[in-house]
């Protein structure tokens, strides 16, 4: 699992999720349906099962991606970079290669963002050289793609536009989770200066202290820990930053939270502790994600802190979730499986 996959939202762009394709009509025929709405919700509808380790959706979808990077309706053009995205073997890859650099000057600005993260999985560096190019364009939103997709390739180019960023009241959340992905430590000046900031709103003030914890900045752990042990509206923030980046001295705070019945931040908690692999989470999970009295959020969040635990007890009751538990949980914990399976190699 992404370890800096941004907390406000993932940075790489997905298509939105919309009605499903008509029931009586199998995806794979409706690819080839004259209505643009149901092309795209077939595709969506493909893409998310091949997300979930769905095989056969993989095998209907996949061998069309070149066609469907080419359908008139600019939204099957981004279902199919995202399932661009989602292909391993290099040939498959070169394969689309033509057709994903060619939608870098597509008409539609969603479907020129979702090529420049998709340009990225390419083999070679003439793509990755076509998406730094973009760093020189004259339209900020495609600049700041690139750089956010440049950066999770830890591309060092990324830097230099994702430090400009931080003066942006907009740009700034997401530019800080880029700088985490990128991993250039001589981006940690300029975090402190966002950090130490006077007029920083809290939230801002959360994320860079993850972003200063992330580089090994005391000063990070620090906030972070001091945030979750406050009564603050940005605890959950907390919490979740200090799970992904190891914060282990927030353990007592996190574990407090976990079990505060109604807190904002305990599902955060919840997670984190899976994450920091803190003592007795197990139990604590297991016991969570197996009770059908708990509310079914909790659950959730109990099944991906034993997806990042990864022990052979949590891993059998994420299959059996998958298997036989509310519809919500059963999906979740068939993608946490794929997940751990993909990460496993």
């Amino acid at each position: 699992m992404g370890l800096f996959s941004s907390l406000f939202g993932k940075r790489e762009p997905q298509p939105e999720s919309e009605r499903p394709p008509d029931a009586e009509l199998d995806p794979g025929e409706a690819l080839d349906s004259p209505d643009g709405a149901l092309r795209v919700d077939a595709a969506r509808a493909l893409l998310e099962r091949w997300r979930s380790g769905d095989v056969h959706a993989a095998e209907v979808l996949a061998p069309r991606l070149g066609d469907l990077l080419e359908d008139p309706e600019p939204l099957v053009r981004a279902a199919a970079l995202s399932g661009v995205r989602l292909l391993r073997k290099p040939e498959n890859l070169a394969r689309c290669e033509s057709a994903v650099l060619a939608l870098l000057a597509d008409p539609v600005p969603q479907v020129r963002t979702a090529a420049i993260w998709s340009a990225l999985r390419l083999p070679g560096e003439a793509a990755r050289a076509r998406v730094r190019a973009i760093l020189e364009s004259g339209e900020e939103s495609m600049r700041f793609a690139a750089a956010c997709a440049l950066s999770d390739v830890q591309d060092p180019a990324a830097l230099p536009e994702l430090q400009a960023a931080l003066a942006d009241d907009h740009r700034r959340q997401e530019a800080l989770s880029a700088l985490m992905s990128l991993g250039d430590p001589s981006a940690v000046s300029e975090i402190a200066k966002v950090f130490e900031h006077d007029s920083l709103g809290e939230f801002d003030r959360t994320l860079a202290a993850a972003a200063l914890a992330r580089f090994g900045d005391a000063r990070g752990a620090r906030h972070l820990v001091a945030r979750l042990e406050s009564d603050a509206d940005d605890r959950p923030i907390a919490a979740e930053w200090a799970g992904r980046l190891g914060v282990q001295e927030a353990i007592p705070a996190l574990d407090a939270l976990a079990g505060t019945d109604g807190d904002a931040a305990q599902g955060a908690a919840i997670r984190a502790l899976g994450r920091l692999k803190a003592p007795g989470a197990e139990e604590r999970l297991i016991r969570i994600a197996s009770d059908r009295a708990a509310p079914e959020d909790l659950r959730m969040d109990a099944a991906e802190g034993l997806a990042e635990l990864s022990t052979p007890a949590a891993l059998d009751l994420l299959r059996k979730l998958a298997a036989e538990g509310p519809e919500e949980l059963r999906q979740l914990c068939a993608e946490l499986l794929a997940e751990v399976q993909a990460d496993a190699g």
